[in-house]
């Protein structure tokens, strides 16, 4: 499929670039900087926007680049420098700094429909098209008479086979603009799909009516419908085989499938138990059982899972890591930590690039649970060692980091941290470490600025907001820690009702 995306190219002049007049302009968010209404720094920020729009004029991004940044350093809390910072900085082509950018941008002002537009089009350029599509809804909400939009988010939902949501939001991109031909070529090419699989469905349904007692004819038409998001139609249609073969493997198994689709751990972990006492010999239904055990905190019964699909299959990656993962989570750490370093022995001397990968794994799980166990020392050798092996690794810098931290040696902690962000940039969990780290240092202007960097990569990073109401509540801005703390509490409910929902 072609990529004709709509407005891929960041505009740095025009409605997009925010005037140096905007340098003041807060939006009151909850994690207002203390030097907004500043007066001097207000100037001190208008100063630089201005540099940066004239550097960026003249296509020295690099210069208006850092430009946007003392803006943003002037004013911490303006929406309109970071967005320029954002834009300057996907011109350079660091989209993960200008992805942190936008977030920061959106999390200072809701209401600013660009960021939103620029964030979408880098997630979608870095394949994450269920965050892209987030971010364009977010500029929906804003503004619904953009065809562009419209077409990029018919375009997700194309991709992801979602054929009736693309259809609704190419024919909506036409009504705002008949005479977009990349909408209509991409509505005719969603409208062929449609047809195409009901025509599968079809076939497979009079399949079904012709042999309606062969198993096999119904496991392929479930499928069908599971691959057109038809989950109810596929959960009906294997209920029809339960009734038909309730101790047929072949139904067991379908159901498990379907049930794992729909994410109904309670089901799916009962389905596959079920598929083991049918196939016992079976590894991957005792992987799949251990899984959904592991989902739902069994972490007993997970281990047993494991270890049975393990004995199956001994040499299996997946199995080994999920097994120690497990034994970590059951805080059986010695015995995690056997599991890891066995795994580190096993893969150590190999140089492709897939055993590579699993070896900076086993190094990451080594690491993390050394510093769960409170074996710091221990960790920050585990470290230095997978950093000898993966220079510069985020995983390793961040373990280094929290053993530097359990060991109380606050400041190479911070060094570590602030290395471990810049190489993985978007990782919301490393900046909250480094707020709390700050925050006990007592650098609580840094320690907010982390936190809400952190909660603006992830809205719903209940952490985040519980670190960043204790910095603010350790600045003295009362209400905001209050608004923040009430975030978080939301977001506790919410996941916990989630987990309930999930309960049969």
């Amino acid at each position: 499929m072609a990529d004709d995306r709509q407005g891929m190219t960041p505009n740095m002049d025009g409605n997009q670039i925010a005037s140096a007049s905007d340098a003041s302009d807060a939006s009151g968010a909850m994690g207002a900087a203390s030097s907004a209404g500043d007066p001097a720094s207000d100037s001190t920020a208008r100063q630089h926007m201005q540099e940066g729009l004239a550097a960026a004029a003249a296509g020295h991004y690099e210069e208006a680049a850092e430009a946007f940044e003392q803006a943003v350093d002037a004013n911490p809390d303006n929406a309109k420098a970071r967005y320029n910072l954002g834009l300057a900085l996907q011109r350079l082509g660091d989209s993960d700094q200008a992805i942190v950018c936008y977030q920061r941008a959106i999390y200072s002002d809701p209401a600013l429909i660009e960021a939103y537009i620029n964030l979408g089009h880098l997630f979608r350029e870095q394949g994450e098209d269920e965050r892209a599509l987030d971010a364009y809804q977010g500029a929906l909400e804003l503004d619904n008479g953009s065809d562009e939009l419209f077409t990029n988010i018919g375009d997700i939902y194309l991709e992801l086979g979602f054929y009736d949501d693309a259809v609704l939001a190419f024919r909506q991109a036409q009504i705002l603009n008949p005479q977009n031909a990349v909408a209509a070529e991409r509505l005719r090419e969603a409208r062929e799909e449609i047809e195409r699989q009901a025509e599968h469905i079809a076939e497979l349904e009079r399949s079904v009516d012709e042999e309606p007692r062969e198993l096999e004819r119904y496991e392929r038409l479930c499928d069908a419908y599971l691959m057109a998001h038809r989950e109810q139609d596929a959960l009906n249609l294997v209920n029809q085989m339960v009734a038909l073969a309730p101790d047929d493997l072949t139904t067991c198994e379908t159901q498990a499938l379907v049930y794992e689709t729909m994410n109904r751990p309670e089901e799916a972990a009962t389905a596959w138990q079920r598929v083991t006492q049918l196939a016992p010999t079976e590894p991957e239904a005792w992987e799949r059982l251990a899984n959904w055990r592991q989902e739902l905190d069994d972490l007993d019964g997970a281990i047993a899972a494991y270890e049975q699909a393990l004995a199956l299959t001994p040499d299996a990656p997946s199995v080994r890591f999920n097994l120690a993962e497990a034994l970590r989570d059951a805080q059986r750490y010695d015995e995690a930590v056997a599991r890891y370093r066995d795994l580190i022995h096993l893969y150590g001397d190999s140089r492709d690039g897939e055993t590579e990968d699993l070896l900076a794994e086993a190094y990451a799980g080594l690491a993390a649970t050394l510093n769960l166990a409170e074996r710091h020392e221990e960790a920050l050798q585990a470290t230095q060692e997978f950093l000898d092996h993966f220079p510069q690794n985020a995983e390793a810098l961040y373990e280094q980091a929290s053993a530097l931290d359990g060991l109380g040696q606050r400041d190479e902690a911070i060094a570590a941290y602030e290395q471990a962000i810049e190489a993985d940039p978007l990782n919301p969990g490393i900046r909250t470490d480094l707020a709390d780290t700050y925050l006990s240092a007592g650098a609580i202007a840094d320690a907010i600025d982390l936190a809400e960097s952190a909660v603006a990569l992830d809205p719903e990073f209940v952490i985040g907001y519980e670190t960043l109401a204790q910095a603010l509540l350790a600045a003295g801005r009362t209400e905001e820690a209050e608004r923040a703390a009430e975030r978080a509490a939301e977001l506790h409910a919410a996941f916990d009702a989630e987990d309930d929902e999930s309960e049969p």
